[in-house]
């Protein structure tokens, strides 16, 4: 084997670089305009306020930027078969220069389809473009692939933490005021992150290598990861047992976990192709048998989610997800030996669906969803004019029967009104969400705009509590005959959990606050019902002082508390003092 020096090894990645420069010009003229622009846009924050509407029409074609990159890496092994094909690698810088004249493309930054159409689209692209439909040269060229692109992104992490310290340093030593460096680290991240790391990946991917998976790897795959699968597999199907036996369904973030395991584990089947040896085959080659119950799970959850809220635009995207991944495993069912082009492709395609065609966009379809929601759940309570508008009557006390249902409502109306509130005014006459609220009872305004289900809950036990604070005033003497022993420090002055706590003196005196109060009720026959608010009040003096054979305890102060229509309970509690025989 040839033993080359370090210096070699720089000279022959510089010599790569300076290959890949000249062997992507249009990548690299649009990777310079971003680089300038981005730059310039750094010094001039003021600029990127696209609400006021002055950004300058030079930056509109950044938009596109990322699309035309792709596209040109695409096309480049085409420049060299003839000036045809040339006209062709150079289309996506007509496309840039296009976007000079695009004003809406300012616009389409702000949806959530251009951030999928970047994040999702492209990356499935760069998989499926080499057509390698077995799986294992797509999975080999793939990660390496990904194996460029962390290098690429390392070298330039290393090189922004290196000027990161240097500046930081200088700054320190020479006292020099941070306005004068003022957007340097953000344009230096631009550069290198936007400029530097590409020109690396080209770089990489022009002399791609066989990439293999070291001991080191295998050992964290086969010995860490896959016993870790193992273990939340195994968790997850107890907890879908649990489920089934006690017929509860399952909790929202259960659809967010079977996703984050089916990814990973996904990941995990395709790196264990590269790896010897495998002793995990078994695990990963029932791959679907193993996933399919917890697929059951997953669509239980997105069914109840879908229920208590309606279709968002997530969970529209959740959705697809859960498609994406029941295709998934029923492709590997049978051990489709394509398998992973095929999904990588029906995956591109049904993304660039959601992305080109407007009316399967996740935000107009959840609006749709939830305007329909709306109306169904108005009409249930009798809230809906014929006009199409909602009712806004008088709060009436007696809708605390219908609380899940207001808050169902309210919740739609919100997320109708964050998204358009002129769709909210035209389709159901509003103003606003809290027009409908103000319509509500105190009680089932405060549990319907709750911000989770369980502050809701509290909530409602907050409101239907009823408190009842006794003091101690009483003025006439104490018949204290008989008792010897007199405490007065170190009694329990105060405690709170009541099932447990007690008035505690020494090793003799140990007696339940529970039974305390308990044996008081039956003193003045309360047993059947409960003494009112205003009885309490009115025998405060003689509830206070609880005497028994030997014992003698009188409180200064007790907190009594009640939820509904429920019994009385001591919530605090102040002892004065304790006496014993």
């Amino acid at each position: 084997m040839e033993k080359i020096t370090l210096k070699e090894k720089i000279q022959r990645g510089l010599a790569a670089v300076w290959d890949a420069v000249k062997g992507h010009p249009v990548e690299i003229v649009i990777l310079l305009y971003i680089c300038v622009v981005g730059c310039y846009g750094i010094s001039n924050p003021d600029i990127f306020d696209v609400n006021e509407g002055n950004v300058p029409w030079w930056f509109r074609p950044l938009v596109l930027a990322p699309f035309m990159v792709v596209a040109a890496y695409s096309l480049q092994p085409l420049r060299k078969r003839g000036i045809g094909w040339l006209l062709l690698y150079l289309l996506p810088l007509a496309g840039m220069m296009a976007g000079f004249a695009m004003p809406f493309l300012l616009d389409w930054v702000e949806e959530t389809a251009y951030w999928i159409a970047v994040g999702v689209a492209l990356p499935l692209w760069m998989c499926v473009r080499h057509r390698l439909t077995e799986n294992e040269p797509f999975v080999q060229r793939n990660v390496q692939m990904a194996w460029s692109l962390v290098r690429a992104l390392l070298v330039a992490g290393i090189l922004f933490l290196l000027y990161s310290a240097i500046v930081l340093t200088i700054k320190n030593l020479f006292d020099i005021p941070y306005k004068v460096w003022d957007g340097w680290y953000e344009q230096a991240a631009l550069l290198l992150f936007c400029g530097l790391a590409p020109v690396l990946f080209f770089a990489m991917e022009d002399r791609p290598e066989t990439i293999e998976i070291r001991r080191f790897w295998a050992v964290l795959l086969n010995w860490v990861l896959t016993p870790a699968l193992l273990i939340y597999t195994v968790v997850l199907y107890v907890y879908a047992a649990k489920i089934l036996f006690t017929w509860n369904l399952p909790k929202g973030g259960v659809a967010i976990m079977v996703t984050v395991f089916f990814v990973i584990f996904l990941l995990a089947k395709m790196l264990q192709m590269l790896t010897e040896p495998q002793p995990f085959k078994w695990f990963y080659d029932h791959f679907s048998l193993f996933v399919l119950p917890l697929l059951a799970l997953f669509w239980t959850g997105v069914a109840r989610r879908l229920a208590d809220y309606g279709l968002t635009e997530s969970r529209y995207y959740l959705l697809l997800g859960g498609a994406l991944m029941t295709a998934c495993v029923l492709v590997f069912l049978f051990r489709n030996r394509r398998g992973y082009f095929a999904l990588a492709t029906g995956s591109l395609a049904v993304v660039l669906l959601t992305v080109l065609v407007p009316s399967l966009r996740g935000e107009r379809i959840a609006q749709r969803a939830q305007i329909h929601r709306v109306r169904t759940m108005a009409k249930q309570l009798e809230r809906l004019n014929d006009d199409g508008t909602l009712r806004l009557p008088e709060p009436d006390p007696t809708d605390t029967l219908n609380m899940e249902e207001h808050r169902r409502l309210y919740q739609s109306l919100d997320y109708i009104g964050d998204n358009d509130m002129l769709v909210l005014k035209q389709e159901f006459g509003l103003s606003s969400p809290k027009a409908y609220l103000e319509t509500l009872s105190e009680l089932t305004r405060n549990y319907a705009s709750a911000w989770s289900e369980e502050r809701a809950e509290e909530v409602v036990v907050e409101e239907s509590e009823e408190w009842v604070n006794l003091l101690y005033n009483d003025e006439r003497p104490l018949d204290i005959r008989g008792y010897s022993r007199v405490y007065a420090e170190r009694v329990g002055w105060w405690v709170q959990d009541t099932d447990e706590t007690a008035v505690k003196v020494g090793q003799s005196i140990n007696i339940p606050i529970k039974q305390i109060w308990a044996e008081q009720m039956q003193k003045y026959g309360f047993t059947d019902q409960e003494p009112t608010e205003e009885w309490l009040k009115a025998h405060e003096n003689e509830l206070l002082v609880y005497q028994t054979d030997n014992v003698l305890v009188v409180f200064s102060q007790m907190k009594l508390k009640r939820y509904g229509e429920g019994s009385w309970c001591v919530d605090e509690v102040w002892v004065s003092f304790v006496m014993e025989k």
